[in-house]
Order: C-alpha cells, then sequence, then structure tokens
C-alpha cells in the first residue's frame, strides 16, 4: 500500500514552519529566558502539538504492519502492546497513527530522555547550568541509561533530596517540586507521561520520602504496581511520548541549539552500542541513510524504546514501542516495525 501524503491545511502550520518561525525569532539562542519567551515557546508547542492529525492511510499502515508482524511472534502477540508514529514531512502538518497508543504503561528507563529535555529547558530559562558534573550526568543517564545518575538529575531538576518520611506540611511542598517536570509537558501540549519519580536500582535506594510519593494515592495520572502498594508509579502512553519526541524532531519547545544537543546525547551508532540491534535503531539503520536519536527501556516484564529517525530530506518519524509481557519478551519487533516504517514511508 502507498502512503500519501497530503498537502498542509492552511489552518495549521507543518512543524518545518514553526521550526523556521521560531528560529528567526530566537537565534541567537539566549542562556537564560524571560517570562514572555517562556511563554511563546510554550505557545508555538501546543500549536505544534494540536496540529498533529489522525490520519487514516497512516493508521492503516501502521495497523497492518503490527498485524503482520505479530502473525509471525507468538511471543509479541501474548504480551501487551502499545505502539505510535508520528509521520513528519516538510510543507504538511504532521501525521499520527498509533495501536493502542493512549494506555498507560511502565516506561523503564524511556522516561529518562524526558529529564534531559527537562535539563536543557531549565538552563535556557536560567534555572540551572549545565556544568562539567551535570554533563557527566546527563551523559550516563542516557548513554549507559544510569538509574543512580536520573536520581542525581531529577533532584536537581525539582530541587529534592532523597530521604527519611516527611511530615505533612514537608510533604507537600517535596511532592509539588517532583510535578515539575510533568507541569512542563502539559504547558507544551504533552500528556500522557507521567514523569515524577527517577529510576532506582533496587537494594536500598527506594525508600522514606520517595516511597511515600509511591504510595500517595491523591496523586493522578500514574500506574499501580502488581501489589498494589505503590499507586502513582511512572506512566507514559504511546502517543504521548510520540508528541514529545516531535516536538524536539521540530526544534519546538526548546531553542534549535538546545533540541539538537539534546538529539545528540540520543544519537545511536550500532558499531558502538551493538545491543541495540533488537531497539527502532537496529531496525532503521538497516534500511536507509537516517539518523537514529532514541532511549530504550528494559526492567523485569518491560521492553520499550522511542525514538526520532531522520532521513536526509529532513522528512522524520517519531516512533514509541512499549512491550509488557510475562514472561518477558526481548525479541524483534521493535526493530522489525522500525525497518518496516523507515523502509515504508522514508523512501525519499
Amino acid at each position: 500500500m502507498k502512503y500519501a501524503e497530503q498537502p498542509l491545511k492552511k489552518k495549521i502550520l507543518g512543524f518545518s514552519l514553526i521550526g523556521l518561525a521560531y528560529w528567526l525569532l530566537s537565534a541567537p539562542a539566549l542562556a537564560e529566558t524571560g517570562d514572555d519567551e517562556i511563554e511563546r515557546q510554550a505557545a508555538e508547542a501546543r500549536a505544534f502539538v494540536d496540529s498533529i492529525e489522525p490520519d487514516a492511510e497512516l493508521q492503516t499502515f501502521l495497523s497492518e504492519t503490527v498485524e503482520r508482524l505479530l502473525a509471525g511472534d507468538r511471543r509479541a502477540r501474548q504480551a501487551e502492546l502499545g505502539v505510535a508514529l508520528i509521520d513528519m514531512a516538510p510543507g504538511r502538518a504532521p501525521h499520527l497513527a498509533h495501536w493502542n497508543g493512549e494506555t498507560l504503561f511502565y516506561p523503564a528507563s524511556v522516561v529518562k530522555f524526558v529529564y534531559l529535555i527537562a535539563a536543557y529547558a531549565w538552563q535556557e530559562q536560567g534555572k540551572l547550568e549545565i556544568d562539567d558534573d551535570l554533563d557527566r550526568e546527563l551523559t550516563a543517564m542516557i548513554y549507559r541509561s544510569s538509574n543512580v545518575s536520573t536520581q542525581r538529575v531529577l533532584r536537581t531538576l525539582t530541587r529534592t533530596e532523597a530521604g527519611p518520611r516527611l511530615p505533612d506540611a514537608e510533604y507537600a511542598q517535596f511532592r509539588d517540586r517532583r510535578m515539575v517536570v510533568k507541569r512542563w509537558l502539559e504547558r507544551h501540549g504533552v500528556t500522557g507521561i507521567h514523569s515524577i519519580h527517577p529510576t532506582y536500582n533496587g537494594g536500598g535506594d527506594l525508600f522514606g520520602r520517595d516511597v511515600q510519593l509511591l504510595e500517595d494515592q491523591s496523586v493522578q495520572g500514574g500506574i499501580s504496581n502488581d501489589e498494589e502498594t505503590f499507586h502513582n508509579r511512572q506512566a507514559m502512553t504511546a502517543v504521548g511520548t510520540v508528541k514529545l519526541l516531535a516536538l524536539i524532531a521540530a526544534d519546538l519547545g526548546l531553542s534549535p541549539s538546545g533540541a539538537a544537543e539534546v538529539r545528540r546525547r540520543m544519537q545511536r551508532d550500532l558499531a558502538k552500542q551493538p545491543y541495540q540491534k533488537w531497539r527502532i535503531a537496529g531496525g532503521a539503520l538497516k534500511t536507509r541513510d537516517v539518523e537514529v536519536y532514541s532511549k530504550s527501556g528494559t526492567w523485569g516484564p518491560i521492553f520499550a524504546d522511542a525514538g526520532i529517525i531522520r532521513s536526509p530530506s529532513g522528512r522524520q518519524l517519531a516512533l514509541a514501542v512499549f512491550i509488557d509481557s510475562t514472561p518477558a519478551y526481548r525479541g524483534g519487533f521493535i526493530a522489525d516495525l522500525a525497518q518496516e516504517c523507515t523502509s515504508a514511508l522514508l523512501r525519499d
């Protein structure tokens, strides 16, 4: 089936036009962004997210592709699966398709790219400086997927510390500060991402006020664990995830230089990261002369990846896949889907 592009609707700006307008208005990037500029960036991001259109042809392509891949993969058929895809071609509004894309999944380490984006947003707003120490933590968080570094990064972003349980008034402040990244996402039009916790190694790094927050039933938007002792664990939908990726692909939400830095840190190289062969990079890089910027996640029953696939023509895909399965799935579905999407949609 040929997936046809559709012309840009006059009432909606395509991502390339929005990105160009943003570049003209913001270059060179400011080291510290004033309140008016912060709101302008947020409004521009919301307009872009609002312009993302469900597309019938893309939906048919994705549904048929997922069904065909599942037909040949018994283990994947037995899993709970969430997939979302945004196709961004210059000159028209972005197109969206998904498979169970509004369902919340525990994202494992995929959430780390959210905190990477937030770090650059905070720097542009003058709230922090990415100095040598924070730079090392961000590298370890994304490239090595360090949970310890993720804990340090989130504490820096939220101005919180680990420690014992807190009295009510102090806990309320701790809880409010931990919501700051999620509020930033929502202000930029991105919902379906409950990003208020770091990731943990176990063995004692989850305790005290972090447990207090996970147990808090008044916090909305997360998911429970199987034992229902933690009521608002980290959670992401595939649709929310690709909308955030699309912002970074379009140089929105951050300055163009900030978005480029995020992509640089997320860029995949199979020669240096051969373990990515089962993920988006492993499939997309087989097929075309493309670049892949992604963050994968693996934990217990979770096998996930989310990333941007960029062709030399400027056309881009944002793809997110969450697989939840017991026993755990560690097969080729994600790579196969990325290969199919790249081959079919990035033909130019």
